[in-house]
């Protein structure tokens, strides 16, 4: 869910107690016409979290369990009706608002707690660039208190003109009916995208009226006797800047009215243009220098978004490095679930198609349709890859990318496959002991061999013995490494260590010849193991081992110089 930054301001006492009366009756009114818009996830998308809220509550984490129940609960934001000439009742709100939801609703509720919530609301359009989209109530269902929509203002706004904000912003993730009142500042605005994007966005009425996190979609209103809710539609409010002192803005009514026309006169000669149009943008920017998955992200439909982010957050963790994990759980904070998600679905495609070289040299071959679908097959760096395009919400976005990103349920099963085999192979971090049979050149021919060591080998210990006439025991430290081929694990090994002797023979040497020495070398050893999914931690092992450097007296010459082991073990 989105970040919500609350600012919690006073409403203006307006000393005024005429004027002050005809805004209370005017805002409860208004109530009727600005809703709360709530949306839901994807199943997929939804099925990912559920997964991850169960282990955690066998755990007992009770606090994620109950941050995770506030991100399915969906993101929230506000609308309000509007009713064509033909008296039909839409929505409208952001785009930003509906973005990647499954399913949508509308709640208008009333100062007296009476509230009507209409479920399945369909988006008939969306303008990413304009941040605007319009939603159809189905026929036949729940209905508004009210049968006509808002009126939308037909004359120019003046600066120092009183405005009004109305929606439902969030405390603690519960949203609220706010009404708020300010003034125009600037009529007409335009400003960069960003410090580093100096592309101008707007125009925008800038106002002074409260607007926080959930007002995004609702009304800015200025009050009009005539209307039928004492208000007129001035524009959409959108966004806020927080590093200035209310400083609100709001999509100008003249740019809404061009995109409801646009949206409900719909061109379908024009939808091949369209897309032509929507694919030229897509690989110019899949030549970028740079990461192109943020690009990419902006052309996935949210049905490819939800069918393949479970396999697209495998990939990403087991490919992607610690800056792409940490842009996922930042967008993920600061933009919402289905956002990220998206990313990660894009950064599996891009994953796909870019070059060892780091180039991406795509182009368009081949478009043809089918219905309401469009097969459209990219030259990808010599290779082609097929994708499917359809119209969503009035924007042709991506169903289906090549099979990285293509809804295949048998590559997240591989993936669960791949996952539970390399956790029963063991070959990571663990602790080993084994026991086997030790062949010790010049010493012993048949001995028993163990061995314990912990955490990749870094540190354990170990025992030769032949009997109670000879036992070498040491410790070492070392590294062991984890190889996965398929069912079977290879764990290569090093070892530096020491052995202490306890060796009758050496001692009755010592005792003839008045020897000096220490019954203790320095050895290495070398090795590897190997293990199978089909019996989790069991394994097979042979080393061979040798003594670099011996402190025993210099003229004792039966010591444990090298040797060979075969062991059997388990791994914890």
């Amino acid at each position: 869910m989105k970040r919500f930054l609350f600012l919690f301001c006073l409403i203006l006492l307006i000393p005024l107690s005429l004027f002050s009366q005809q805004a209370a009756t005017g805002a409860g009114a208004l109530r009727d016409y600005v809703g709360l818009i709530n949306q839901s996830y994807h199943p997929g998308i939804v099925a990912i979290f559920e997964e991850i809220k169960a282990d955690l509550t066998k755990e007992g984490a009770a606090d994620a369990v109950r941050v995770i129940d506030l991100w399915l609960s969906g993101a929230f934001g506000s609308g309000f009706l509007y009713n064509d000439a033909r008296g039909n009742l839409y929505i409208l709100t952001n785009n930003h608002v509906v973005e990647q939801a499954h399913t949508l609703s509308i709640t208008f509720e009333r100062q007296d707690g009476t509230n009507r919530k209409i479920e399945n609301l369909r988006i008939i359009a969306t303008d990413e660039d304009n941040d605007l989209a319009i939603l159809a109530i189905p026929a036949g269902g729940t209905r508004p208190f009210v049968n006509q929509g808002l009126t939308l203002l037909s004359r120019v706004v003046e600066e120092g003109e009183d405005v009004f904000s109305a929606g439902f912003p969030g405390l603690n993730a519960t949203p609220l009916w706010q009404f708020g009142r300010g003034m125009i500042s600037n009529a007409n605005v335009r400003f960069p995208k960003s410090l580093l994007d100096e592309t101008l966005m707007g125009p925008f009425v800038q106002h002074t009226a409260q607007v926080d996190a959930g007002n995004s979609g609702g009304p800015l209103l200025v009050s009009q006797r005539n209307a039928p809710s004492g208000f007129a539609v001035v524009g959409i409010n959108s966004l806020v800047a927080y590093n200035r002192q209310a400083a609100n803005f709001a999509i100008p009514v003249s740019t809404v009215r061009t995109f409801i026309d646009r949206s409900l006169n719909p061109r379908p000669d024009t939808f091949r243009a369209d897309l032509d149009q929507r694919l030229e943008k897509f690989v110019e920017g899949l030549r970028a220098t740079k990461a192109v998955y943020p690009h990419i992200a902006e052309y996935l439909s949210t049905e490819c978004i939800g069918e393949n982010a479970e396999y697209a957050i495998e990939e990403m963790y087991a490919k992607g490095n610690r800056t792409v994990r940490h842009d996922f759980i930042t967008r993920m904070v600061n933009e919402g679930i289905p956002q990220a998600m998206g990313y990660a679905v894009a950064w599996t495609i891009e994953n796909s198609i870019r070059s060892p070289s780091g180039v991406i040299r795509a182009s368009v071959k081949e478009v043809t349709a089918s219905g309401d679908e469009y097969t459209v097959i990219f030259t990808v760096n010599n290779g082609e890859v097929s994708t499917k395009w359809v119209r969503e919400h009035g924007n042709w976005r991506i169903r289906s990318f090549g099979t990285v990103a293509a809804g295949d349920r048998d590559l997240i099963n591989q993936r669960r496959r791949e996952r539970e085999q390399k956790a029963n192979l063991r070959i990571g971090d663990g602790t080993h002991i084994e026991v086997g049979y030790a062949h010790l050149f010049e010493k012993a021919p048949t001995a028993i061999y163990a061995s314990l060591d912990f955490y990749n080998g870094i540190a354990g210990m170990h025992l030769f013995t032949s009997g109670a006439d000879f036992i070498a025991i040491g410790g070492f430290v070392g590294y062991r490494w984890g190889i996965a081929a398929d069912n079977f694990g290879f764990m290569p090994f090093i070892k530096l260590g020491f052995n202490y002797y306890i060796d009758k023979e050496y001692q009755d040497y010592e005792k003839r010849a008045w020897g000096m020495g220490f019954p203790i070398s320095i050895m290495g050893q070398a090795g590897l193991k190997i293990t199978t999914s089909y019996v989790p931690g069991l394994f097979l092992g042979a080393a061979f081992q040798y003594n670099i450097f011996n402190m025993m007296d210099s003229g004792y010459k039966n010591t444990m110089k090298m040797g060979i082991s075969l062991t059997v073990g388990y791994a914890f």
